[in-house]
């Protein structure tokens, strides 16, 4: 049981309920939902609470809640009995049974590390699970996975290597394909479900990143998805106002392969009112409506989807004038919250997983309404870190809305972008953003090292990067910072290896490669600047602060540029111990030193 469960159950001892709205009760924050086959209920991932939510979309309220593991991050019905659980922080699926107005948890099943999404073929008797931390798919066997009686080791039946940080998953209607959106870099792969053969590979063009969950047109023949893209100008108030740092589109997608000239884009912004961080897509019944949720901007957005006049070429920084001038072809409905999820309940009407505000939401498309909003549970009133998550995750902090924190650090993270702000005092010198796990424990911070004093980062941040329009209180500053330091490394399946490669590496790190000089403590890290010799000539300062390896192997993009993609490209090509202490490693022992480091 993770710590929000053990909350509920003292409160559960104590009193004989967890006291509704009180302050030590958990937020639930709905990460993902899933309506029933027969659209009678629904389930929501309760991301923060560690527990699963039963709705009932009839009768409008909830029903049921379970505790179920750490980050619950998707759900997937089997069918109206059964459904499973992807939990991020325990490596593991979760497998639930509706019993009339309850739910029982039957098992959890170790199945690798940071499972993301997950989908779910009844046909072929498979799920699918996007392991973020292990960059592949793995293929579970239903019948064994919803055994009592079957050993957990034969419910992984297959392991498909897939691109960086797989996140989000779709199965096309007619069963056919598997459609995996990886997020560094963004690429969509393709399988086909019968054989498990990849298809086709497919980079999301012009700089994209942050993949969001796609949809499936009912034909079969084409993914939507949205997704941020990196415009690549420095990031000043005049570049963010005309589109060119961060833009957000939707991405068309012909199945299950094309020529590259076959990907269409379409850009969702509007000038002076940007849309922050696209995340779901869903359509509806009759195939008419696409529904985009934008946590972000805290609204839903929804296109008349034959009339969408997608661009032959580059779609420009800003949604087409015809679509913005018609409301029966593009409408934004304000939600509140940070929408993340969405799935619809007929042809006019969807339900909306609401992170921020703890809630399922109605919304009726004929009136742009929200009819009804289910509360899940959580404090009446939010608490200082949550005042600082709600920071973290608003699009309306940066200058007309384009995007917010978690868009670079997405998720608490790194989107694995490379951008020219002014946290190295320069422009004309783009660093990779970096991770936020384990921040508050790591400064000083920026590349260079001269930012002492978290509080002050956080404030130069929504004024330099973000280039807010919006008063930046006191409180903002210390909830963002207090947020902060909620953001840790998940669990490192691998931190506890003795293998003799691990061993060796962990040698090497301390001795001959000369690793523990840059990185040392319990953070891997130091509070001094070294001149590693291997960065851009065109920094002036020469001077960087090493960062911290703790959690390293979650990374794709490494070094103060990004230019290495992997840990072996740092070791031979642009970090060679050779280069910086005079040892020069043979390829076995080079082998060793990258175990050691994913054992981090």
């Amino acid at each position: 049981m993770n710590w929000t469960g053990r909350l509920t159950l003292v409160a559960v001892l104590l009193f004989g309920f967890a006291v509704r709205g009180s302050a030590d009760e958990p937020h639930r924050s709905p990460f993902a939902l899933a309506v029933s086959p027969a659209q009678m209920a629904c389930l929501t991932a309760n991301h923060t609470a560690g527990t699963v939510t039963l709705v009932d979309l009839k009768q409008r309220r909830t029903l049921a809640e379970i505790d179920v593991g750490c980050g619950p991050t998707d759900v997937a019905w089997l069918d109206e009995t059964t459904a499973l659980v992807s939990l991020q922080n325990d490596d593991s699926v979760a497998v639930v049974q509706r019993e009339g107005t309850t739910l029982k948890l039957l098992k959890t099943v170790a199945v690798g590390d940071e499972p993301g999404g997950l989908v779910v073929s009844t046909n072929r008797r498979r799920a699918f699970v996007a392991l973020g931390g292990e960059d592949c798919v793995v293929v579970l066997d239903l019948d064994r996975l919803i055994s009592t009686e079957v050993p957990q080791g034969t419910i992984v039946v297959e392991r498909i290597a897939v691109g960086g940080i797989p996140r989000t998953l779709a199965i096309s209607p007619d069963e056919q394909w598997l459609v995996t959106c990886c997020a560094v870099p963004c690429e969509v792969f393709v399988h086909d479900l019968s054989s498990m053969k990849e298809i086709s590979a497919r980079k999301i063009f012009d700089g994209g990143f942050n993949p969001g969950v796609p949809a499936v047109t009912s034909d079969s023949r084409l993914v939507i998805l949205p997704s941020a893209v990196n415009r690549a100008f420095s990031v000043t108030a005049g570049m963010i106002d005309i589109g060119w740092v961060i833009d957000n589109r939707l991405t068309k997608l012909p199945l299950p392969d094309g020529e590259p000239s076959d990907q269409k884009q379409l850009g969702l912004d509007i000038r002076g009112k940007a849309v922050g961080d696209a995340n779901a897509v869903a359509f509806s019944p009759d195939g008419k409506m696409v529904a985009v949720t934008c946590g972000g901007t805290h609204e839903l957005l929804v296109l008349d989807f034959p009339t969408i006049p997608w661009p032959s070429g580059d779609p420009g920084d800003f949604l087409p004038e015809v679509l913005r001038k018609d409301s029966t072809r593009f409408r934004r409905i304000k939600l509140g919250g940070r929408p993340v999820d969405v799935q619809f309940v007929g042809e006019r009407q969807v339900v909306v997983a609401n992170y921020l505000a703890d809630s399922v939401q109605f919304i009726d498309l004929e009136s742009d309404q929200v009819t009804e909003t289910v509360k899940l549970g959580g404090p009446d009133q939010p608490g200082i870190i949550r005042r600082g998550e709600i920071v973290f995750y608003d699009a309306d902090r940066s200058l007309h809305s384009w995007f917010s924190c978690h868009t670079c650090h997405t998720e608490g993270h790194t989107s694995g972008q490379v951008f020219d702000t002014r946290n190295d005092r320069t422009y004309g010198t783009p660093k990779l953003i970096p991770s936020l796990r384990g921040v508050a424990q790591t400064g000083p911070w920026t590349w260079h090292g001269w930012q002492t004093d978290l509080k002050d980062a956080m404030k130069r941040s929504l004024t330099e990067s973000m280039n807010t329009e919006k008063p930046i209180s006191d409180d903002d500053v210390e909830s963002l910072a207090s947020y902060m330091e909620t953001i840790i490394h998940p669990q490192n399946p691998r931190s506890n290896s003795t293998s003799p490669n691990v061993v060796l590496g962990r040698q090497l790190f301390e001795g001959r490669a000369g690793c523990i000089k840059c990185h040392s403590g319990t953070t891997f890290t130091t509070a001094e600047t070294f001149d590693g010799a291997v960065e851009d000539p065109k920094d002036r300062n020469k001077l960087y602060n090493p960062p911290s390896l703790k959690g390293v192997s979650t990374r794709r993009r490494f070094l103060h540029t990004g230019k290495a993609k992997s840990l072996e490209q740092v070791l031979t090509r642009f970090h060679r111990p050779e280069d910086l202490v005079g040892e020069t490693l043979s390829d076995a022992e080079t082998a060793a030193l990258i175990d050691y480091l994913k054992s981090l």
